[in-house]
């Protein structure tokens, strides 16, 4: 009866295919249901599984996660291999149509429509797939999900139109490169796949190999796997009470990533030990949100680390599980400056130019960390908390080389800090006096430590590096 109201809500009652597919007692569509059931701000989307002639062959990366065992003997690769060549079909009308006719329809998942955020949907052009483990596999680049009835994609431009090219491909491979299997505070990458005709929004095919500037290019999938489908932007969207629901669902994955990090020989941060050694079954609210924070600290500093860039980083980059999302989108040093994306009229250019060192990344990371808290006024209390967590755990996760240049770097940025926060914020108030606090408390634990020792395997040493302003 629960789920049979569900259908009525959301209007798909009236079309008997669907309402069959439903009914299937598959594990995919029993995980769906589930979840679908446990957090309205979820919707269902309806992906056409592609036939193998319309695709290329689905390139799982890294095989070291994949061949994780999710249930059983089966593998998150063999999940990966049942949701494969997926493209969203348009409205559920045009879903019944495909089934009617006997073709494959595979139920995903992705946010509500909500018009009081910059983007009405987080999740523009991805959609998740849940997994037994409580984990979702992520198909970016696989339909325009605020728009279902206009095409996916247009002869004249492949930006925000729901689908990826060579480029976004390449890019995302290239982080995973650099960052390695498990990517701690950012999203996993998994694999890519090219499509070769996508759905043309009335149950048919049309190419999608076509001119882009003169040139050719194709869409590609780009597959991640995330501990969380929320964006940190859709937070006030959520009616769940001190996010009880939504710490509840990710608590088993926390422990679990706490379990993999200590295995590997990884330091915890505070707030995700605290939440480890208490053998609680769920995250306080006062750790939550300092882990959170913690990771986007961890995640802006490998990214550092491995001097990797996101042209625009904001709340919609960053989700409820504190990963960085938007693989495609973290270029290279090279790339960064290649393709026009920062300009030496922008304030950080020097800065970036000559240090190598990720400026606007941290700007903006903080920028998220004061969405978060400013979209839920009785956390605004926990403000200096959530800036000290995310800075502790970046400073402490940079390695040797970048840790330096930050000595040299602190002292010229009052007016940047004075520039993008409020007066009445923390870091507005106050300029630098918080983070050079942080920043020493980091350097007084590495001399303890003799200097180098916190992160190995991501750290580079090489000689002080010591930059000024030009006069």
């Amino acid at each position: 009866m629960v789920w049979n109201n569900y259908l009525q809500e959301e209007g798909l009652d009236k079309y008997p295919e669907i309402v069959k597919l439903f009914d299937s007692d598959s594990e995919a569509i029993k995980l769906v249901k589930q979840e679908l059931l446990n957090d309205r701000v979820l919707r269902p989307v309806f992906m056409q599984a592609l036939p193998e002639e319309k695709t290329g062959k689905m390139e799982i990366c890294n095989k070291k996660l994949a061949a994780e065992k999710i249930k059983g003997d089966k593998t998150l690769a063999d999940y990966i291999m049942e949701n494969k060549g997926i493209f969203l079909c348009g409205t559920p009308k045009v879903a019944n149509e495909i089934l009617t006719r006997g073709g494959k329809i595979i139920v995903a998942m992705t946010d509500r429509h909500y018009d009081k955020v910059q983007f009405s949907v987080a999740n523009l052009r991805q959609c998740y797939i849940p997994l037994p483990d409580r984990r979702l596999l992520t198909f970016k680049s696989s339909g325009l999900f605020h728009d279902p009835v206009s095409k996916p994609h247009s002869k004249n431009s492949i930006k925000f139109t729901g689908i990826g090219d060579e480029t976004d491909k390449n890019t995302a491979l290239t982080s995973f490169e650099k960052l390695g299997p498990y990517s701690e505070g950012i999203i996993d990458f998994l694999a890519y796949q090219p499509l070769y005709s996508l759905p043309d929004g009335k149950g048919n095919f049309e190419e999608a190999e076509y001119e882009n500037d003169g040139k050719k290019a194709r869409p590609y999938l780009i597959v991640n796997c995330a501990i969380s489908p929320h964006r940190i932007s859709k937070i006030s969207q959520l009616d769940d009470p001190e996010l009880f629901k939504l710490r509840k669902r990710i608590s088993p994955l926390l422990r679990d990533i706490a379990l993999k990090r200590q295995r590997s020989g990884r330091k915890l941060m505070p707030a995700l030990e605290r939440f480890f050694n208490s053998r609680e079954e769920v995250i306080a609210l006062e750790d939550y949100l300092p882990f959170i924070a913690e990771e986007i600290g961890i995640g802006t500093a490998r990214k550092q680390n491995h001097e990797l860039f996101h042209v625009t980083f904001h709340e919609q980059d960053v989700n409820l599980g504190g990963q960085i999302c938007d693989r495609e989108e973290m270029h290279t040093f090279e790339s960064y400056f290649k393709r026009n994306k920062i300009k030496y009229v922008d304030p950080f250019f020097e800065i970036i130019k000559k240090t190598h060192i990720g400026i606007r990344d941290t700007i903006s990371a903080v920028g998220v960390i004061k969405f978060l808290y400013k979209n839920k006024r009785e956390w605004k209390g926990n403000r200096l908390e959530l800036l000290e967590s995310f800075f502790k755990a970046y400073f402490q996760r940079l390695s040797y080389i970048y840790f330096e240049r930050w000595e040299s770097l602190i002292d010229y940025l009052g007016n940047v800090i004075t520039f993008y926060f409020d007066r009445d914020d923390v870091l507005g108030h106050d300029g630098l006096k918080k983070i050079r606090e942080w920043y020493r408390l980091e350097k007084e634990r590495r001399r303890k430590s003799k200097g180098i020792s916190t992160i190995m395997s991501d750290s580079n040493p090489i000689l002080r590096y010591s930059w000024k302003p030009k006069p």
